[in-house]
């Protein structure tokens, strides 16, 4: 057998096409090309300031400190050039989303799948008052000898598993969608640690407006 690289696949740097000289029969490649997200936490909101449990169900806009910190990720991030930028609905990933975009006045595009976490009847409680009332079902979430703590919530919420599943959803329909090889996803905290866990398993929690990059 021997590989022949097309034109096309040869600017791309990835091989494209294996044919086989003794059975004439042509196989596409399993390569593809890879594309990266820039992958942040909004801005802080009162909510955050307020330690409100503050998920898919609750939408607070950013505040004064939190346009604050999404103008330096601007910054930060202004090398990279990002042609667009994805976001959930949610009015603080949103705006986060439109302050990043304009270094580069790049679209900001509202993808479903990005939004937080739902913490069903958790939802606009004191983080302190949850841990109390849901101490043990927390406690199994946390405990990673837990067999199912993926599939462990409180009542009403979003598990691990259908949260992380439903964010990677996106994701791939981000990559499938975007004619580029770089973009920017605004996105929750909740939602990033999942995300985080499941591609580099290993857990991260994120402040307002950080970040991390990844392949998909």
């Amino acid at each position: 057998m021997f590989i022949i690289i097309c034109k096309t696949c040869l600017d791309k740097k990835f091989v494209c096409c294996v044919f086989c000289k003794n059975c004439y029969v042509f196989f596409e490649c399993l390569n593809e090309v890879k594309m990266k997200l820039i992958i942040f936490r909004h801005g802080e909101t009162d909510g955050n300031v307020k330690n409100i449990v503050q998920g898919a169900g609750i939408d607070c806009p950013l505040n004064e400190t939190g346009k604050k910190q999404a103008a330096l990720l601007r910054d930060r991030l202004a090398s990279e050039k990002l042609p667009a930028v994805y976001c959930s609905h949610l009015c603080r990933a949103r705006e986060t989303a439109e302050i990043v975009a304009s270094s580069n006045h790049a679209p900001v595009i509202e993808r479903d799948g990005l939004e937080e976490v739902h913490y069903g009847i958790a939802e606009g409680m004191l983080s302190a008052e949850a841990h109390v009332k849901f101490a043990a079902v927390l406690e199994a979430i946390n405990d990673k000898s837990t067999p199912d703590r993926f599939d462990v919530s409180i009542p009403g919420a979003e598990t691990i598993r259908g949260s992380t599943e439903r964010g990677l959803n996106a994701l791939m329909k981000i990559k499938a969608d975007c004619p580029y090889p770089v973009a920017g996803v605004a996105t929750h905290g909740a939602l990033m640690f999942n995300l985080y866990y499941h591609f580099f398993k290993t857990e991260r929690r994120f402040a307002n407006c950080e970040y991390f990059e990844v392949e998909v």
